[in-house]
């Protein structure tokens, strides 16, 4: 992972208006999740899960921002829909991708691991629209702290390969008690 790369990465909000990534972490933890594309089965499960921990990591002193690759409409889609409390952003340029090492690929969208992870997020009631990205793009989640400290990092396999929520959660947790002493 290239941290002053997605230190410099500048991205979208929904009304395609440039905001520099670092802005997420500047003066808090930020856990910053890179979704496939916005109109993913995986995204919606992933996007439900991280915000079902909100409590946890705003109690750790952490903020949550989703970064996916479609157009700020789509974006905007996305946060009206699934995570209104939440901030949404889109990289279209895949910038930040690159720099946290993100995969590209039909094997990693289509393989088989995808399709066991299809299920899982099919039987959490996530469903499929229409690919609103790149539709090869996987994802990954940071835990970004102040000075551009990366505190724990998760690059996707493949399509529904998500961080374990208690790694980001003892991420937190461990800055929290750094950041206390």
């Amino acid at each position: 992972m290239d941290v002053g790369a997605l230190a410099a990465a500048t991205v979208l909000d929904v009304r395609g208006k440039p905001v520099p990534l670092a802005q997420a972490w500047a003066v808090h933890p930020a856990v910053v999740v890179w979704l496939r594309h916005f109109g993913c089965v995986f995204c919606r499960e992933q996007v439900a899960e991280i915000r079902g921990k909100r409590g946890e990591i705003e109690a750790f002193g952490g903020g949550i921002a989703f970064v996916g690759n479609g157009t700020p409409r789509a974006a905007d889609w996305l946060q009206k829909r699934f995570a209104a409390d939440s901030t949404v952003l889109t990289d279209p340029g895949l910038v930040s991708y690159k720099a946290i090492g993100a995969r590209s690929g039909l094997m990693s969208t289509l393989g088989p691991n995808a399709w066991a992870s299809g299920i899982r997020a099919f039987r959490s009631g996530a469903r499929q629209s229409t690919t609103k990205g790149h539709p090869y793009q996987q994802g990954g989640l940071v835990v970004m702290g102040p000075g551009d400290k990366l505190l724990y990092q998760h690059v996707s396999r493949a399509a529904g390969d998500h961080a374990p929520v208690e790694d980001v959660i003892a991420a937190l947790r461990s800055w929290a008690r750094s950041a206390a002493a």
